[in-house]
């Protein structure tokens, strides 16, 4: 494997495994209470003080019309950077950091047009199982970042 083509991504369940590149994200932490924002829509969960900082805390979840499902020891906010802006992610849990050439990586199918089907950028085969990789900056619309920032 050539280091030079290979990138690191992180692991992630949301009912399938899904994949970020290292990179992007700033940081993991565990779920913790939030502030609620009233009149904000319903994937943003609310925002949390990191240093500082208020983070918005999207439910991925909500955003991706997949069904609900509680909180638990093993959900984590995954932190990152998208359109200049930190941004945390509530996931069902993270898994694993894996290595991935760039000619491993198969383009995304099209099954819809639906906003699930935006964000994937490509797809990896790893243990006869696909892995879904994010493209972070495809996952809000501009107008999604816009009602983001002005939380």
């Amino acid at each position: 494997m050539s280091l030079n083509s290979a990138k690191q991504y992180m692991t992630f369940s949301l009912e399938e495994i899904y994949g970020i590149e290292l990179k992007k994200i700033k940081e993991i932490i565990r779920y913790q209470e939030l502030t609620i924002v009233p009149e904000t829509p319903d994937f943003i969960l609310g925002v949390l003080s990191l240093r500082g900082i208020a983070v918005p805390i999207i439910d991925l979840r909500k955003l991706l019309n997949l069904r609900e499902r509680e909180v638990d020891e093993y959900s984590v906010i995954i932190v990152m950077e998208i359109s200049g802006r930190l941004i945390g992610l509530l996931v069902d849990s993270v898994s694993d950091m894996i290595n991935i050439e760039n000619n491993e990586i198969k383009p995304p199918m099209k099954f819809s047009s639906k906003k699930s089907r935006q964000f994937v950028g490509g797809m990896v085969e790893k243990d006869n199982k696909f892995i879904m990789l994010f493209a972070v900056d495809k996952l809000f619309s501009s107008d999604e970042i816009n009602m983001i920032d002005g939380l």
